[in-house]
């Protein structure tokens, strides 16, 4: 009896620690700015910014890009 405990145990424990459960969020933020000074809009800043950022490894350092770009309101 207390074999099979313990090669239960065993192969449960043997389970849990590798990557067979590993789980990886997909997660989507979306923010809206509104960026004031003073209280007023300034010209060229008024409007919609799309802000995306990209993870990368590049001689061992891992390096984030993030991007802003504009777009016109209609």
């Amino acid at each position: 009896m207390k074999k099979k405990l313990l090669i239960l145990f065993a192969f449960s424990l043997t389970l849990t620690s590798c990557d067979a459960f590993k789980v990886e969020p997909n997660v989507t933020i979306k923010n809206d700015i509104n960026l004031t000074i003073d209280g007023e809009n300034v010209d060229g800043i008024q409007g919609k910014w799309i802000i995306t950022s990209e993870e990368k490894k590049e001689n061992g350092k891992d390096i984030i890009i993030i991007t802003i770009e504009k777009n016109e309101l209609d």
